[in-house]
């Protein structure tokens, strides 16, 4: 994960706002995915698949919040 960029801090580098962006753009994708997942292993029945995909999605939700916390500045 990225350094985080309290108030008054220098400017990210320019690479670094479209690199964030980028990792938060993948972990949303995985929680669609895991979550869409899921929603097919319960119609099929197959609740222990099932549980694994919402971990997945769990996990890809925290990255979310960690990203967003450490969010560089807005220009």
């Amino acid at each position: 994960m990225h350094d985080a960029f309290p108030p008054g801090a220098p400017r990210p580098p320019p690479h670094y706002t479209g690199r964030w962006r980028h990792d938060l753009s993948n972990e949303v994708n995985a929680v669609t995915m895991a979550t869409s997942a899921a929603r097919h292993m319960i119609q099929m029945g197959d609740i222990p698949a099932a549980m694994i995909n919402l971990a997945r999605a769990e996990d890809a939700a925290m990255r979310c919040i960690d990203l967003l916390r450490h969010m560089p500045p807005s220009p």
